[in-house]
């Protein structure tokens, strides 16, 4: 091919290059035309808002009060240092002056400043409560100190009911990353403040408030330029708990009392002297299951966490030498209930028809032998003909031992599982649904349950098989039962009141800032015990009062010996914690004494009962407490000589 018959060629292709740059240049100008002159505003806007950034402003948190109007967890503003990092960046030298001031080091002070939970573009806290020297400085030095300024900031503070009330009000803190990503839809941020436990955490939402927000116009390196627009916060809303303070701070003090005077006094089976240094008490009101104290011991002062634990402090908290303050035994405490359990057996012996109000019992041998063992009366105390008042009032062991042999023997007369359904009813084996993080559910075991945990667990359920002595000890409530401080008082609770079960309640409303009521917390029904005849519940009722009136009953020291002009209904509990160990080894564990109880017996105002592991007898600790108790709801005189060793 000749060279003039390859240049038309040439000159299309030429042709097509020119045709596509001016088309890509046609391109070109109808785009900068479109952006420019059709959506000109649009990208104005967005070029603005490209430069504007929210800074959000923390609600003050609402009061947590008590049910009389008293503030538990009330607010301070604390100072702060602020530092404005962008500012404070400028000048290297500016950091260490301040960190040298604020008693920091260098990169203590830089890990600080880099705290991705605080936004860029507001001033980030570096050291709260600072000292009036370290405030005056910074405030006359603004030159030294450029992007540094005293700032303040919400912080808990708890009255003393309320730091008597740890366990209940609980604490607040940073929010956590996996609380982050569960919050994060309902507006939380990073840096924002929640409630770890107690009410702080279960009424979380109630207390938060709703967060301000800045708007800031910033420039290139992020600098603020100035404020837009600012939303101001509201404040959460105020939570008034059933609880009422004094009676709370009565009882953490009982405790106190009387583990103290426990621990001076030799127990009797050659262990030593008694080891009891925790407890716990419950008040209720049994008409609509309102708390009016849940107590335990020993506390904490939450103000620890509110301006900042240290890892020294928290270890202390949570050392065996402290006996772990941050538990709260009376919702998370699992315990044998020993006699006081006899509520239960004896509800399902008369509603099972396996013992009636008036038959008798012949107890002459002080207990009961199953099996080739002899289970025992305390002190193999025989009573001769016993009928259930009596059988309550002097806790005749083998009396309630024939209920739950003859319900477990005879299952195909009386069905299965009478005594744990029974037991279910008053809400064991299960959570009471009380507003507050960490309640254990306890457990009364089926032969089927125990069998499933051997299964699952062989080395700490050897044995999986369910004989008749284990329905005899469960009938005095040991071995396969285990109950919370919280679970009895609300099952003692139901029989006070004629069968109700209710949900422990521990608010009454939330409120405004300015006290106007925005929500009311009705009573909630979980549920019904078994229905028992008049004549089944007085027998039962009589046997109670017996046990704090007749001479012969367990806490007659406590009440009927000083002639207590309230009429009580009550019952001990002496819980043998293990067996076969001998009284003198350090993993001997002496026995829990517990006292459950209503008053006035008659028209039952508050349900009472405490634990007192390593106690000792239910007459001996805490049916002294108890009566403490009775001496503040009901305003009478505080004994001289406490009642502690009957």
């Amino acid at each position: 091919m000749t060279s003039e018959e390859r240049t038309p060629s040439v000159a299309v292709r030429l042709q097509i290059i020119i045709v596509s740059v001016v088309c890509l240049f046609a391109a070109l100008f109808a785009r900068l035309w479109y952006l420019q002159v059709i959506s000109g505003s649009t990208a104005h806007s967005v070029a603005i808002d490209n430069g504007v950034r929210n800074i959000y402003i923390p609600a003050r948190r609402g009061l947590i009060l008590d049910r009389n109007g008293n503030v538990l967890v009330g607010n301070v503003q604390q100072m702060v240092v602020d530092v404005n990092s962008q500012v404070a960046s400028r000048d290297p030298a500016v950091s260490s002056r301040l960190a040298a001031l604020l008693g920091m080091t260098v990169p203590q002070l830089n890990a600080a400043l880099r705290d991705q939970q605080y936004s860029p573009y507001a001033p980030v806290p570096v050291k709260t409560d600072p000292t009036p020297d370290q405030i005056l400085q910074i405030s006359e030095n603004p030159h030294r100190y450029p992007g540094v300024s005293i700032g303040q900031q919400w912080v808990r503070v708890y009255s003393p009911a309320g730091a008597q009330a740890a366990n209940i009000v609980g604490y607040v803190g940073r929010i956590t990353a996996s609380q982050y990503k569960a919050l994060a839809p309902q507006g939380y941020r990073p840096d924002s403040t929640v409630g770890q436990t107690g009410i702080e955490a279960s009424y979380q939402s109630a207390l938060r408030g709703r967060p301000g927000v800045e708007k800031v116009q910033v420039d290139a390196q992020g600098n603020v330029l100035s404020v837009l627009q600012t939303i101001p916060p509201v404040p959460g809303q105020n939570v008034r708990l059933s609880i009422d303070g004094s009676v709370q701070a009565a009882a953490v003090n009982a405790l106190a009392q009387e583990t103290a005077i426990k621990r001076t006094q030799v127990d009797t089976d050659g262990s030593g002297n008694y080891r009891a240094a925790s407890g716990a008490v419950v008040v209720e009101d049994p008409t609509n299951g309102q708390i009016i104290a849940l107590a335990t011991y020993p506390t904490y002062n939450p103000a620890l966490f509110a301006k900042g634990i240290t890892e020294a402090q928290y270890a202390q908290l949570t050392s065996p030498a402290s006996h772990y303050p941050l538990e709260d035994r009376a919702v998370g405490g699992q315990y044998f209930p020993g006699s006081t359990f006899k509520l239960v057996t004896a509800t399902a012996g008369l509603t099972s028809g396996v013992i009636t109000p008036t038959s008798l019992y012949h107890d002459v041998g002080g207990g009961i032998t199953v099996g080739g063992h002899f289970f025992a009366n305390d002190g193999h105390q025989s009573f001769g003909n016993v009928a259930l008042p009596f059988a309550i009032t002097v806790s005749d062991d083998a009396y309630f031992y024939n209920i739950g042999e003859t319900l477990y023997d005879q299952q195909s007369r009386y069905g299965p599982n009478v005594f744990q359904n029974t037991a279910y009813s008053y809400g064991f084996a299960r959570p009471t649904g009380i507003a507050l993080p960490g309640e254990a559910t306890g457990y009364v075991l089926t032969p089927q349950q125990k069998l499933s945990l051997h299964q699952r667990y062989p080395a700490a359920y050897p044995y999986g098989t369910y004989y008749t002595g284990d329905a005899i000890q469960s009938a005095i409530g040991e071995e396969d039962v285990a109950v919370t401080p919280l679970q009895l008082a609300n099952a003692y609770s139901a029989f006070a009141n004629g069968g109700t079960l209710y949900q422990p309640a521990m608010a009454l409303d939330a409120e405004s800032s300015n006290g106007k009521v925005t929500e009311r917390y009705q009573p909630r029904v979980l549920g019904h015990t078994p229905a028992l005849t008049a004549a089944d519940r007085q027998a039962m009722i009589a046997g109670f009062v017996g046990v704090t009136s007749n001479p012969q009953g367990t806490a007659y020291g406590s009440f009927g010996k000083t002639n207590y002009p309230i009429q009580v209904a009550g019952k001990t509990g002496t819980a043998q914690v293990v067996s076969g160990i001998a009284h003198t080894s350090p993993a001997y564990k002496q026995p829990t004494s517990v006292f459950a109880s209503f008053a006035p017996a008659a028209a039952p105002q508050y349900v009472v009962d405490c634990f007192i592991p390593q106690g000792g007898y239910g007459a001996a600790a805490a049916a002294p407490v108890v009566r403490q108790m009775y001496d503040v709801l009901f305003h009478q005189p505080v004994l001289a000589t406490p009642l502690s060793g009957y």
